[in-house]
């Protein structure tokens, strides 16, 4: 049963980065040509996305290696705003596109020198370096309605849990004036799923469970304006990293 398993998860691989491939140089590319202006195309693309990751979690669920609960996430005000979860696994993006309709992020840099990067830099926010650049993208983002996710960390939680943020995600509230929704994702051990785990390792109970639910204290900025940005975003961060560390 065990190999069986990893035999599964090998294949879902193979199945999430041909799709991947489909989506990126076949399906957003033929919407780039039929929808104008580029802002249509945008939202366009990106419910395309949440559409495709709901489909892979689909089929992830029925080989029986995901469980997710997401009766406490509340996705229903969120334009506007800035999602924060913390980050244990690999999955966590594709499971917060399938659950948020339409949501921005910002991606890895690495990704728009890919092959589908024209894309990926059409539809999101590449972090490639420049954080003033980036900070503009993301003000523009969400003062247009986007939902923006971020993920405080920078990069997947390391693997014995302890939750570290960089202050990016702080400043870019700061300077947006945009409310931080604090999003827990907490589960079953995410073995397998890890920063620098092998892609065939599984947990003892042999599927991934995910528990995801929005925090009620939300991180208005208007509690944040005495001070500097500087200590503010430190306070900022602080709270922050507070709340994702509960309830893990």
């Amino acid at each position: 049963m065990g190999l069986l398993k990893v035999i599964r998860k090998l294949f879902l691989y193979l199945i999430f980065g041909a799709g991947s491939l489909v989506i990126g140089l076949v399906i957003l590319p033929l919407e780039r040509l039929l929808i104008h202006p580029v802002e249509r195309f945008r939202r366009a693309g990106r419910v395309t996305i949440t559409y495709s990751h709901r489909l892979f979690v689909f089929l992830t669920s029925i080989l029986g290696l995901l469980r997710i609960d997401h009766s406490k996430l509340d996705v229903s005000d969120l334009e506007g705003k800035i999602v924060a979860p913390n980050h244990p696994s690999l999955l966590d993006v594709v499971i917060l596109f399938s659950l948020i309709p339409g949501a921005n992020c910002i991606v890895r840099g690495g990704l728009v020198k890919s092959v589908v990067g024209f894309i990926v830099r059409a539809l999101y926010i590449p972090n490639d370096g420049d954080f003033e650049e980036l900070k503009r993208r993301c003000c523009k983002s969400l003062e247009s309605g986007d939902t923006l996710i971020i993920f405080p960390e920078g990069t997947r939680t390391r693997s014995d849990g302890v939750i570290s943020l960089k202050r990016g995600t702080a400043h870019i509230a700061l300077s947006s004036g945009a409310d931080i929704v604090p999003v827990h994702i907490a589960g079953n051990d995410k073995r397998g799923l890890r920063k620098r785990d092998r892609i065939w390792w599984l947990n003892e109970d042999g599927y991934y469970s995910y528990r995801i639910f929005s925090d009620e204290r939300v991180l208005h900025m208007d509690l944040y304006r005495n001070g500097s940005e500087r200590e503010n975003a430190i306070r900022l961060t602080g709270d922050l990293e507070s709340i994702l560390r509960e309830r893990i």
